[in-house]
């Protein structure tokens, strides 16, 4: 990982480089390349991010938190993507479409929570009563 790492700091730092040139002359190339950037990153660490997955699934079912450890992954997840998502935006210039996107995000992760928030409520109220 620490050696992919590097590699993909440099291609972002190149791209990034090559998208301050590209914008002076044609911004639309200076965007799709920021996109293309963002799905090859994403593309790289899929196979790492399957394999922290597979991990937090077998910690989960050993402690008996698999449903816990499961929607704190999928939230991180929709984290990740609404933050990438909105980043595109910003460097379109459209900061409204960002904030949206970021909007969508929190939201999402929201209504993944409630049922975490309603059983702990629940757990409280057991806890209470004795």
């Amino acid at each position: 990982m620490s050696m992919q790492i590097t590699q993909i700091v440099g291609v972002v730092l190149t791209a990034t480089s090559l998208a301050l040139l590209l914008r002076q002359y044609r911004a639309e190339y200076a965007l799709f390349l920021s996109i293309t950037i963002t799905v090859g990153v994403f593309a790289v660490l899929s196979p790492i991010i399957k394999e922290i997955l597979g991990s937090v699934e077998r910690i989960g079912a050993a402690t008996d938190t698999a449903q816990s450890a499961v929607l704190i992954m999928k939230a991180l997840g929709i984290s990740f993507l609404a933050a990438s998502a909105a980043d595109i935006c910003r460097d379109a210039g459209e900061s409204a479409m960002a904030a949206r996107v970021e909007l969508a995000g929190k939201v999402t992760v929201l209504s993944l929570a409630m049922p975490m928030a309603f059983q702990l409520i629940e757990l409280l109220g057991r806890i209470l009563e004795r």
